[in-house]
């Protein structure tokens, strides 16, 4: 059972926390750009299209008519980029998406690859059905919120599939999988790629309380799971490593204490119990 788990393992991809149309990364994918970029854990997406959130924003890739064959789309760059024209050879788009689209993070293929060209703006007043126009409004984008719903997903999904193992063997698939030397991207920042089934062996093993005053969670999430906070008792950025000896599960207000005060006695105390087994 061990096996197929690992077998079947997910690893977090390493994330973009920002985007900059000027020294844009090359993508093979559609799928790479929406697992890295925007928190989704796809294994395959065909449409150059995808509502991101409420606030009428959009991944976008339109394709271009440059090199196009038999396609409906006559799509092309203007103005150095800062303008899209959208065109329907079969008369079938209108306005009526627009309200939840409007803004479009946008990506277009070249010869080498897929890129980020930037953030655009449909322009009511100078488009007209079929002939759609959207203006450049920003060549950057803050990816921050996404990366952090891709670390919510990703835990989901390995607390999902360790409810269904023993203590035990969760243990074994947390240390096979444990970072010694915590992976990281770099794109204008940094980005630490931590193992969900680690922070998922820590929070079970809490069994609801809080490893530091042994409290009870303090409420029950979405999902009806205790509310606690994954800690790694010596930080990532000094050197820690994400590892289940050094990966507690702690209330927001424990939490909070070991990053303000980080007391000798505390760290010493979360050390033993990360240690310990059950």
């Amino acid at each position: 059972m061990i096996e197929t788990i690992n077998n079947n393992f997910y690893k977090i991809p390493q994330a973009f926390e920002m985007l900059d149309a000027d020294k844009s990364p090359v993508f093979s994918t559609i799928v790479s750009i929406l697992n890295t970029c925007f928190g989704k854990n796809y294994k395959g997406f065909q449409k150059c299209f995808l509502i991101l959130n409420e606030k009428s924003t959009a991944f976008w890739a339109p394709k271009m008519s440059v090199g196009q064959k038999n396609s409906r789309w006559v799509n092309s760059l203007e103005d150095g980029g800062d303008t899209i024209i959208e065109k329907d050879l079969e008369g079938k788009i209108g306005f009526s998406d627009i309200a939840k689209s409007s803004t479009r993070v946008t990506f277009v293929r070249f010869v080498d690859g897929i890129r980020f060209m930037g953030v655009y703006e449909f322009d009511k007043l100078s488009s007209k059905p079929n002939h759609r126009i959207f203006r450049r409004k920003s060549k950057t984008i803050d990816l921050k919120a996404y990366c952090f719903e891709k670390e919510k997903s990703n835990f989901k999904i390995a607390l999902n599939e360790s409810k269904k193992l023993t203590l035990s063997e969760l243990k074994k698939i947390a240390e096979h999988n444990s970072s010694v030397q915590v992976e990281k991207k770099m794109h204008q920042t940094m980005v630490s790629v931590r193992n969900a089934y680690v922070a998922a062996y820590a929070k079970i093993k809490a069994a609801g309380k809080c490893q530091l005053c042994g409290q009870l969670a303090p409420f029950k999430d979405m999902d009806g799971e205790p509310f606690l906070e994954n800690h790694h008792i010596i930080w990532l950025a000094n050197g820690g490593t994400d590892t289940i000896d050094n990966t507690v599960a702690l209330c927001p207000n424990c939490h909070r204490r070991m990053h303000i005060l980080n007391q000798k006695e505390d760290v010493d105390l979360l050390l033993e119990i990360a240690k310990q087994s059950t």
